[in-house]
Parts: C-alpha cells; structure tokens; sequence
C-alpha cells in the first residue's frame, strides 16, 4: 500500500499529557442548571452513560431519554438514578427508556424517527455508547467497532442534527449541544488504513486487521470526521445552532473491554485500577461538554476543557486525510439513511 500518509504520532508528548490529567486534574463537580431541557444518553444503563445520565437528573432536566441496547437494564438504572436523587419526585415520569442497538441500523434509523415524532424538543444528546472489541467480528457487512463507533453514531448524530437545530430556533432559550464521547487514544494510531484508496474496503478486510489499533483508529475517525463537518458548517453558518463537542473522559473504571479477551480484560483492568478515575468522575467531563458555550464548537474537550488534538491533524497531511475520512464515510453515511426516506439531515448540514 503506497504511503500518501505518513503519519507519526508524538507517543511521548500524548502520554505526558494523559498522565498529567489522570493524576493531577478532577474535574469539578457539575453545578450547570438544565431546567427545562430534554436530554438523550446513549449506553446510559451502566458506566460513564449512567453516571453522566444522573447529573442531567440531578441538575433538573426536564426529561431525560436512557437510550440503551437490553430495555431491562435500562429500566434498573432508571430505578437507580430515582432512589439516589433525593430533590425530585419525578423520575418515573421524567425519565424514560427507549431501545437502540447501534449494530443494526435500522435499530438506529427508527431510534432517530422516535425522536423526531415524539419529542417536542431536544437539547443534548450525547453519544456515549460504544464498544472495544479486539477479535474480529462483521455486522451488517463491517467490522462490528466500525460499525458502533464510528458509522451508525455518526449516522445517529447526523439524523437527530435536524431536531436539535428546530429546538434551537424553537426555544430561544436553548443552545443545543450534540456531543460524541471520543478519547485519547486517537493519539496513538499511525491510522494505516488511511492509505488505502477505498478506506472502509481496507476497514473490512480481515488480514489488515490491528484488534489492539482499532478502537484507537475508530476514535480518530470520529475526531477527523467531526472536524471537517464543523468546518463545513461554519462556512455557511458562522453561528453554529448547534454546539458540536467531541469530550474525552480520560481512563476510567469501566466495562468498556467486556468485549475483549480474558487476558486482555485482566491486563486492562489492572491499568484502570492504577491510573483510572471513577465512571463518575469522568462522567463529569460529559456534562462538561454538554453546557460548554460556542467557543467549543468542534473542539476536543478534557477535564471540561478545550484541548489539541494529535498535532499532525493540524498540517496539511491532517487536512487531507480529514477530508477523505469525511467524504468516504458521507458516501456509506448517505447510503444508509435512503433507506428511511424520512431521515433528512440536508436543512441541518446545508452542502457538504
């Protein structure tokens, strides 16, 4: 495969960086009012989502959608948010629990259709859920973290973009925020695939598969992609309607390598007990990202700030493979929502 990226991550720099937040920097405890909003948090039944979806509740939203693949799950940790927030007596009418699976699209599509019919408004959605999956496995044609992390939150994103934008003139009260939960190890890919002509041929294709690089690769591709929409936006509308984050939430104790090995998982989970925070620590940083004001607006967040990216996304190399990621993930983006008719992010996206 011809080299027309030749990408060299600054490994040293990136993990001074994330050793200096793990142990030096707490994200405080939020504080932010979101009286009267409508709040969507996917993967909010356990971990980062349900830690983050009981600050929302904390802090007053007015309703607040558990977006969550076993519906059974959902409805424990709705129980569970209601019991620990002593101020309201709501929750069983304020929250609620709807289904999606982001390995199927049409799980996806009619998540996004129920949203636009049956919420008046939206305010923040954050797109949390996601997977690390280091064997190889296709789902719907792609390789299955492809497929969660990357296409159908994407294609989430870009179908419920339309709802948040109407809120946002709607309501003058509102700014909305569309939020997707990224992380640092987009640093730590040299992102190989990029070179390939066709980018998700070489994604699907089993004998160039890195099981330890693709979750890295899959959250640079969220980075990139994320980029050259916003710039794509800002060129026809300098005022964004709608506040677009990407939010790191640091290393965490979670369930995310439930997918991966037996070896693996130990192996991780001894690094996460030295150097991980709290799901609800971290869960801060996704309240963070959904309140920020406009100067956020494509930015990667951490510890509630704005904060680089890996340095070569900011040369030419960077732009060039920022626009052929977003280019070639349009092309199976568009695909798949023809085949709802109703899912139309065009008014929302202008020409891209």
């Amino acid at each position: 495969m011809s080299q027309e990226f030749n990408i060299q991550p600054h490994f040293g720099t990136a993990l001074g960086t994330f050793l200096r937040s793990q142990y030096f920097r707490t994200p405080a405890y939020p504080t932010h009012s979101f009286a009267n909003q409508t709040v969507i948090v996917t993967g909010s039944n356990g971990g980062l989502g349900f830690e983050a979806a009981r600050h929302f509740y904390r802090l007053n939203c007015a309703k607040l959608i558990l977006a969550v693949r076993t519906v059974s799950k959902g409805e424990t940790a709705k129980e569970d948010i209601v019991r620990s927030v002593q101020h309201r007596t709501d929750g069983f009418e304020a929250i609620e629990v709807w289904p999606l699976d982001l390995t199927s699209t049409q799980s996806t599509l009619s998540f996004a259709e129920r949203v636009k019919s049956e919420l008046p408004r939206v305010d923040v959605v954050v797109e949390n859920a996601g997977i690390n999956n280091t064997a190889w496995q296709v789902v719907e044609g792609f390789e299955q973290v492809i497929q969660v992390n990357v296409i159908n939150t994407l294609l989430l994103a870009l179908c419920l973009l339309p709802k948040l934008t109407e809120t946002r003139f709607k309501y003058p009260d509102s700014i909305p925020h569309l939020e997707i939960v990224s992380s640092e190890v987009h640093h730590y890919t040299k992102f190989p695939e990029v070179n390939a002509p066709d980018l998700y041929e070489e994604l699907n294709d089993e004998s160039a598969f890195n099981g330890m690089d693709r979750y890295n690769v899959s959250k640079l591709i969220e980075v990139l992609f994320v980029r050259e929409l916003v710039d794509r936006m800002k060129a026809t509308s300098p005022e964004p309607p709608v506040v677009i984050t990407l939010v790191n939430p640091g290393l965490c104790r979670s369930n995310l390598d439930r997918s991966m090995n037996v070896v693996a998982q130990w192996l991780l989970y001894g690094f996460r007990l030295i150097a991980g925070r709290s799901t609800e620590v971290g869960s801060r940083t996704l309240v963070y990202g959904a309140c920020t004001g406009p100067e956020s607006h494509g930015e990667f967040m951490s510890d509630g700030q704005n904060q680089n990216v890996e340095p070569w996304i900011y040369t030419e190399t960077g732009n060039k493979a920022q626009r052929k990621v977003f280019e070639q993930t349009m092309r199976v983006l568009d695909e798949r929502r023809f085949r709802d008719s109703k899912a139309d992010w065009g008014v929302a996206l202008g020409s891209y």
